[in-house]
């Protein structure tokens, strides 16, 4: 006659290893914080979003007059790629971005206007206004979020409670 044996004990030890993870996940936030900030840096190299879209091209008149790295987007000295940070917030979530001024105008677009009404003027380049397009550095491919979810339960299972 076959049978089942059950270990509570290695039940109840697998469960507390699981139950102490999720209760203080700040260790594994932090590793997925640094797998998510190589990964957008990563983007500056492909001049690609999260979704694989490259991004928009650099002005013409922009390009002729750029002092360094002419066919760079988003990189004329590297300060956004080197100021993207990670960051575990209160213990329970991660955050990647940057605190650039300039930061949010490249990710989500904008027009820029002079708040006087004059123009702007930029190395020869005079306008009333100048419209940057959205250029996605920050968010998650299908990729990283498979990488993500797979990293995790790593985790979970060395934490002691999955098998």
């Amino acid at each position: 006659m076959a049978g089942v044996r059950f270990d509570g004990a290695a039940a109840t030890a697998s469960l507390r290893g699981l139950l102490a993870g999720i209760e203080n996940p700040a260790p594994l936030l932090a590793q997925l914080g640094e797998y998510t900030l190589r990964t957008t840096r990563d983007r500056f190299k492909t001049q690609t979003g999260p979704d694989g879209t490259a991004w928009a091209a650099l002005q013409p008149w922009y390009k002729k007059e750029k002092s360094q790295n002419k066919n760079r987007v988003l990189t004329l000295r590297g300060f956004l790629r080197g100021q993207l940070v990670s960051q575990v917030v209160g213990g329970k979530s991660v955050e990647v971005g940057s605190n650039l001024v300039y930061a949010a105008v490249h990710q989500f677009g904008g027009t820029i206007k002079p708040k006087s009404g004059k123009l702007l003027a930029f190395r020869g380049h005079v306008a009333k206004s100048v419209t940057i397009p959205a250029r996605p550095y920050l968010g998650l491919s299908d990729a990283d979020q498979n990488e993500l979810v797979e990293r995790t339960l790593d985790w979970l299972r060395t934490s002691g409670g999955l098998k």
